[in-house]
């Protein structure tokens, strides 16, 4: 007789469907399912614009960043499975895994959800660097990078790894993670998780860790911008512009490290709540499901914020819209990498149709201004002699000549003056499209700060 291996199958499908689950469960069930969607779809534009706009990719920042973004695209891969892996018999909403799902789902939870506060701390460890102590980029690569990837990367997956031996891994709320099996269980009781708490606290230790770091490191950043409001009214205009330029990199870290608060702190405050009362809130439950899985969408309108503000500069007269498509549209350096980009692909498309304009309307008045002079020989059609045609002739000749002369003469100055405009414009805007390479990460001495190069590019 034949053993009918769906049956257990088709009673854990009847048993979820007559399960009846309250709002809460469906909303926790739901949520992460569409904040982890927006926050992989940013790590993923992060990722991609380095990996394909940045090449090669020879920035310390933009090597961390990519590190943040991957590690990020792990947590909210994770947070968009969310009940799907979990073993039904859980009473979970959607719940539909098994014990090895749920095992792998925790794994891959713990990876990338302790990786990525530490990056965060390396990222900020490079302001701190680059503001504070003025480091340059080849020192920082030489002497500390190895260590702002090793760190993230070796602890997050030394912990990870030690869950699986001892079974860490189980449901524990609206996905897996470090819990004990049976809820409710202690000590022996317990058929897996029996250690979960120390390493709870243990996971809770590092993000803490990393949280405090950031927030020391932004208190030094605070500090150096700070000393830069008393010096900037003694120092020359290079090393003014050069403050100018480490304030908006501040700004710039500030902005990621409130991205990290954002993300942890209804986390931390919900598990607060859980150890002094024993108890859940539904209300706290529900602000981590929004804003726990958020922080790759956090990091992803972080990164573009200066391209947004250059694309704003350079362009006032376009619409909110406009600008938002320019800014997560970047031009394609990469089929010019090696070559400096022409000007074509350089000039944004409002300014280049303007130009283009205009250089009809110059021919159209040179030509215009030559042929009013007159001096054709259509001008005489009575006269069909070919004395009088030759020498027509050499006289529209001279004339066109004279007429050249007369004006290559006249405006002499004014073509030097513009081919000296011209060459410098263009210049400029190569060297703009340097700095637009390295513009997200508003380092002070990446090159010219972009306020300049607009008021360069357009007076």
């Amino acid at each position: 007789m034949l053993q009918d291996r769906s049956a257990p199958v088709r009673y854990l499908s009847v048993l979820h469907n007559n399960m009846s689950f309250s709002s809460a469960q469906k909303t926790l069930a739901i949520l992460p399912k569409c904040t982890g969607c927006l926050s992989l779809m940013g790590s993923l534009f992060i990722f991609q614009d380095v990996v394909i706009h940045k090449r090669p990719i020879d920035r310390v920042y933009y090597r961390i960043m990519l590190g943040l973004s991957c590690s990020d695209m792990i947590a909210s891969t994770v947070n968009i499975f969310s009940t799907w892996p979990i073993p039904p018999d859980s009473g979970n909403f959607l719940a539909s895994g098994t014990t090895a799902t749920c095992t792998a789902q925790g794994f891959f939870n713990e990876l990338g959800n302790l990786a990525t506060p530490l990056y965060n701390t390396s990222l900020c460890a490079y302001y701190v660097l680059v503001i504070r102590q003025a480091w340059s980029e080849d020192r920082i690569r030489v002497r500390v990078e190895r260590y702002m990837h090793a760190m993230p990367i070796l602890i997050a997956l030394t912990i990870a790894v030690l869950g699986l031996p001892f079974k860490l891994y189980n449901n524990s709320g609206w996905l897996c993670w470090i819990a004990k099996y049976p809820k409710g269980c202690s000590g022996s009781d317990c058929t897996r998780g029996e250690h979960a708490d120390i390493f709870r606290w243990v996971h809770y230790a590092i993000i803490w860790s990393a949280i405090i770091s950031v927030t020391v490191g932004m208190y030094l950043i605070y500090l150096k911008v700070k000393s830069f409001d008393r010096r900037e009214a003694q120092e020359n205009n290079d090393e003014v512009a050069r403050m100018e330029r480490s304030k908006k990199v501040a700004i710039q870290s500030a902005l990621f490290v409130g991205a990290l608060y954002l993300t942890w702190s209804f986390t931390t405050v919900t598990r607060i709540y859980q150890v002094t009362t024993g108890n859940n809130n539904t209300t706290l439950l529900v602000l981590m499901a929004i804003f726990f899985p958020l922080q790759g969408f956090f990091n992803f309108l972080v990164y573009c914020r200066p391209r947004y503000l250059r694309c704003k500069s350079r362009n006032p007269n376009l619409s909110t819209r406009k600008l938002l498509w320019l800014a997560l549209h970047p031009e394609d350096h990469t089929k010019s990498r090696g070559q400096a980009a022409t000007r074509e692909r350089q000039t944004p498309y409002v300014e280049r149709e303007e130009n283009n304009q205009r250089a009809d309307r110059n021919r159209r008045s040179i030509t215009a201004s030559y042929y009013s002079v007159g001096n054709n020989f259509a001008k005489y059609p009575h006269n069909t002699g070919d004395d009088y045609t030759a020498i027509n002739t050499v006289k529209a000749v001279a004339d066109e000549n004279d007429y050249k002369t007369v004006r290559d003469g006249k405006s002499d100055n004014a073509s030097d003056t513009a081919n000296a405009k011209e060459e410098t414009k263009t210049n400029a805007v190569t060297e703009g499209s340097k700095v637009e390479l390295d513009e997200n990460s508003d380092e002070p001495d990446a090159g010219p700060d972009p306020d300049e190069e607009d008021q360069r590019l357009h007076p």
